[in-house]
């Protein structure tokens, strides 16, 4: 890994970019002595938001064995109508929405 100050990173831009894609360097952009940005290859970006795809599923499979009170859509809206005295549906919200974003054009 490399590490290289904001200013030069400025001046050094293309370079930079050529050994991270190249090679696959990693470079950490610092300012005053501190790391503040890295710029790292799209291989290991995708690497990294894989890892969070996993970490992120993990943590909803836990979620859901901790607390098994899940609750659908639908119970949802049935609720909201009851409490409010309203009549949604799934499909009269998708077809409000769709309307207003027709409008809006």
């Amino acid at each position: 890994m490399t590490k290289v100050d904001a200013n030069q990173a400025q001046n050094r831009l293309t370079e930079i970019i050529n050994s991270v894609g190249d090679r696959g360097d990693r470079v950490v952009i610092e300012q005053e002595g501190k790391a503040v940005a890295a710029i790292i290859s799209y291989e290991d970006l995708k690497r990294l938001e894989a890892l969070e795809d996993v970490r992120d599923a993990e943590m909803m499979r836990r979620t859901l064995a901790e607390h098994q009170e899940f609750v659908t859509l639908e119970e949802v809206i049935a609720n909201y109508n009851k409490l409010h005295g309203t009549d949604f549906t799934i499909e009269s919200i998708l077809n409000d929405s769709n309307d207003e974003v027709y409008q809006n054009l």
